[in-house]
């Protein structure tokens, strides 16, 4: 019945992303942590919630990323991991969905149709090992992360925090540091440079 439901159905040259994106995000958080949403697209949203196609002013797009930003928080909540595939040479807006994939722990990807099917395999081959994973990496008062956005650092930006969502065992976490400067060190009291043999960092 199902199958038959999707056969009959005709694409009518609108694209309601946000609304699909809602759906599937809702139906998948019923389930257990670790459940994976894949949204295929082929075009700009232009219909429904969240659509960007006729958005102009700064107003409109403030809105469109208040909207996605609500049902990625709602997704990692729920453990789901959201992923996007593109479809190339078409005219994809994904700059209002790709924030989807960064708060969940998914991916976005630009495929040739052709490729459309392992692409997809891809996505759903390696199982959650993990959900709402956060990590947080102490840095000494000597060393200064570098290429951070200040909103995730804390305590004097010795403190980085990383949400992560869902994780495979392909994630990779990168961060940047680097020693502060003589001058720097030099000012700070409780440092002695004649007797310190290391900066300590700790994940």
């Amino acid at each position: 019945m199902l199958k038959q439901r999707v056969s009959e159905q005709r694409e009518r040259a609108r694209t309601a992303l946000g609304p699909a994106v809602c759906t599937s995000v809702a139906m998948a958080a019923q389930g257990t942590p670790g459940s994976t949403v894949v949204i295929c697209t082929d075009g700009m949203s232009n219909a429904g919630i969240g659509q960007a196609a006729y958005a102009r002013s700064e107003a409109d797009f403030k809105v469109i990323d208040e909207f996605y930003t609500k049902v990625g928080n709602y997704a990692k909540e729920h453990g789901v991991t959201i992923n996007v595939i593109a479809i190339e040479g078409d005219e994809c807006n994904l700059q209002s969905i790709s924030n989807l994939c960064e708060m969940t722990g998914g991916q976005v990807e630009r495929v040739n149709p052709a490729d459309l099917t392992s692409t997809c395999n891809s996505f759903l081959a390696k199982p959650v090992i993990a959900s709402n994973v956060v990590c947080k990496v102490k840095l000494h008062k000597g060393l200064a992360f570098r290429n951070e956005n200040p909103e995730d650092m804390t305590e004097n930006q010795t403190l980085l925090t990383r949400s992560f969502g869902n994780v495979n065992e392909d994630v990779l976490f990168n961060f940047e540091y680097t020693v502060k400067t003589v001058q720097e060190l030099l000012a700070m009291e409780d440092i002695d440079l004649t007797t310190i043999k290391s900066f300590p960092f700790q994940a």
